[in-house]
């Protein structure tokens, strides 16, 4: 089969659990699937079947991309966006989008979208659905679905178990001790207490080139999929990318889609002066090599909108913002053209080029944070084109060195993806395209 009628062929077989009453419905998305696509889909399907549609999202973000894609699938119905007092509209937003903190104002709307946050604020004396749709659902937390679960009969998750999970900044012990965990993920505990769940794998990245997808597939997913794109459709170009260490990995990246650009091993601060040089170097080079991109729909020249670079922490965004501005106002290229953040920021958005900096790179340890397998799976898989890693030497060695002692709680689920097992299997993937600097 096509990789079109793969991913219709999936969407055809969740509509059939839902359509025939499953109690509860899991969607494991790859990234870059569409996920949006399908939420769209079904909920147009929904509509036509007749009853409002309340939708879960995880952030206002999210909630008017979602609302705004919608909007032109239900014209000229309108759709319902439930927010908070403090929530301002985007100035963008279709005519069609009805705004209120009130669920009661939007009733004649045939979708109602909204925040996790703000569906736990709505009365279930006064509001109730047979269906509610999770978009993210293994970004929501169990606590978060407890508190907006009573609402619907039966319900509809869809998400990406690769990425980040929820988290906390407290101290999990006290917690831990309980036999259930509030930052599970809202799918994981549907599946487990809800066993007979169907789950309906999406198979095919319409993002990922054939280069990324068996890559991010085979290190951070137990369910494999595959590249959307046939070989040799895509390619970057780089016309005059240099002959040193970062013109050699550029070439790379283009002619494989990675690259390592490796710096001399070292034990420093995580915001590491050579790394944060190194990739403004290379994201000034990119820019300034003329590279364009070619994929279905043709050729174009690459813009600074197309490159983004993927960090672990705030402050090293800080000084990677700071270095990449600098080194693009040379070209007359203004500041904050290119994306700059980390990995929590960056789910869900999509570049041509990524340029990742390894969350182990230069540390002396390997702690729990650092290993996690969704924060590398984000960093790794934002791309269409090619992904650059950055990072000091002796990562593999600290891997090797790292002892897994972290506790083992009754009543937690084993991890899906082991992260310690993803970064070994990730780094020698991307070992093969390396180059010292």
């Amino acid at each position: 089969m096509t990789a079109a009628a793969d991913h219709a062929a999936a969407v055809e077989q969740t509509w059939s659990y839902v359509d025939g009453g499953a109690r509860t419905v899991v969607v494991d998305s790859p990234p870059g699937a569409g996920k949006s696509t399908l939420v769209r889909q079904l909920t147009q399907r929904l509509v036509d079947a007749g009853g409002q549609v309340p939708i879960i999202t995880q952030t206002n973000d999210q909630a008017d991309d979602l609302a705004a894609s919608i909007a032109a699938a239900v014209a000229p119905a309108a759709v319902g966006r439930l927010h908070s007092g403090e929530y301002r509209a985007p100035e963008d937003a279709p005519p069609t989008i009805a705004y209120s903190t009130r669920a009661a104002d939007l009733a004649a709307c045939p979708v109602l979208i909204a925040t996790a946050a703000k569906w736990a604020f709505v009365s279930g004396d006064d509001h109730h659905f047979e269906l509610g749709v999770v978009d993210e659902a293994y970004q929501m937390s169990s606590a978060a679905l407890v508190r907006v679960a009573g609402l619907f009969d039966r319900l509809l998750l869809v998400g990406d178990p690769g990425q980040l999970s929820p988290f906390t900044v407290a101290d999990e012990h006290v917690l831990r001790s309980l036999a259930t965990w509030p930052l599970d993920t809202a799918a994981g505990t549907i599946l487990r207490n809800h066993p007979d769940t169907p789950v309906v794998p999406l198979p095919v990245s319409w993002r990922l080139p054939p280069s990324a997808a068996s890559v991010v597939s085979d290190a951070f997913y137990t369910r494999p999929f595959r590249a959307g794109s046939p070989p040799g459709e895509r390619a970057l170009r780089l016309p005059s990318a240099g002959t040193d260490a970062v013109g050699a990995v550029l070439a790379t990246a283009a002619e494989t889609g990675w690259g390592l650009l490796e710096l001399p091993e070292a034990y420093l601060p995580r915001t590491d002066p050579e790394c944060v040089a190194a990739i403004a170097t290379l994201v000034g080079r990119l820019l300034g090599a003329g590279a364009s991109t070619v994929d279905g729909s043709g050729t174009r020249a690459l813009t600074p909108a197309d490159v983004a670079v993927g960090v672990t922490h705030r402050d090293q965004r800080a000084y990677v913002r700071g270095a990449v501005d600098a080194a693009l106002a040379v070209q007359g290229i203004p500041a904050g053209a290119v994306t700059v953040d980390t990995a929590n920021r960056l789910q869900g958005r999509q570049y041509e080029v990524v340029v990742a900096w390894h969350p182990l790179s230069g540390r002396r340890d390997a702690s729990a944070f650092h290993l996690e397998a969704g924060r590398l799976c984000v960093l790794a898989s934002r791309h269409r084109q090619a992904c650059v890693v950055v990072g000091r030497g002796g990562i593999a060695a600290q891997l090797a060195a790292y002892p897994a002692d972290e506790p083992v709680w009754l009543g937690a689920d084993t991890p899906q993806v082991d992260g310690w097992a993803a970064n070994v299997a990730f780094l020698d993937h991307v070992g093969r395209a390396r180059v010292s600097l």
